[in-house]
């Protein structure tokens, strides 16, 4: 089954206050404005430069199946990951969804330790 869901015509980006009832669930994901669009970010503690490009690989082919591609940072001790919806530029549900499902690809649905 699909994560994300067509993008309706007409369709907005989420209000700040809806992107946060829509994140409640979401374990150590924030919100963060750049350049007026809200994205959701959520840092991932690695060991290594090594474990960080792995887990951006792991993230990219999640991304990839799903067509919905995230900004990711790759750095020494952390993975940074990004989902907005660029077309809408803001927050859409299919964001949400995909930051769940990326917790789920690296926790296996268990909250980090």
């Amino acid at each position: 089954m699909s994560i994300c869901q067509p993008v309706e015509a007409g369709a907005r980006a989420l209000l700040e206050a809806e992107a946060r009832t829509e994140m409640r669930l979401l374990e150590g994901w924030h919100l963060l404005q750049e350049n007026s669009v809200w994205r959701l970010v959520k840092s991932y503690p690695t060991a290594s430069f090594l474990q960080s490009l792995a887990l951006a690989q792991r993230i990219g082919r999640l991304a990839q199946s799903e067509n919905h591609h995230p900004e990711i940072v790759v750095a020494w001790g952390r993975c940074t990951v990004s989902w907005w919806t660029t077309s809408l530029n803001g927050i859409h549900a299919n964001d949400v969804r995909m930051a769940a499902a990326t917790d789920e690809l690296l926790y296996g649905g268990q909250p980090a330790a």
